[in-house]
């Protein structure tokens, strides 16, 4: 009876570890002023299932360079910018769109095709930075709409 209580309790100890770190991953994208290519990299593969939750952002990053969603020349630690992060976010979720996103599933129509669908502000640009806050509510967003199809 010892042992069995013993290894109930190592298997709960053990679930318990596995979701704090990937929650402490993130609190930690959360509370950045600048995300990174690595961490949005993060939350798009492990939405996909491409990494797990356990991986670190290198090898989240790393699994999309061989997707082709970032070039062999682009850096995990680079700062991402709104365009990249609605891109992965948009792709991650396998998100329908207009013509021109469904014709190309590139940056450029996902960040319009996520303006067009009120996910992103009218005022947004491709080019700015985001915080972690910002990349969250995106995939919230891309989530939302792909449940709404």
């Amino acid at each position: 009876m010892k042992k069995r209580i013993l290894f109930i309790n190592l298997l709960v100890f053990a679930a318990i570890s596995v979701h704090a770190q990937s929650a402490q991953k993130l609190g930690e994208m959360i509370s950045s002023e600048k995300l990174t290519k690595g961490q949005v990299a993060y939350l798009s593969a492990t939405y996909q299932k491409s990494v797990s939750d356990d991986a670190s952002e290198a090898e989240a990053f790393e699994a999309l360079v061989e997707q082709g969603f970032f070039t062999y020349s682009d850096a995990a630690d680079d700062v991402a910018d709104l365009g990249t992060a609605a891109f992965l976010c948009a792709r991650a979720t396998d998100l329908k769109g207009g013509l021109f996103y469904t014709l190309f599933h590139n940056a450029r129509y996902a960040f319009k095709e996520l303006k067009a669908k009120g996910v992103l502000p009218p005022e947004a640009d491709p080019s700015m930075t985001l915080n972690g806050r910002d990349a969250i509510a995106i995939m919230n967003g891309c989530i939302e709409l792909r449940g709404k199809e």
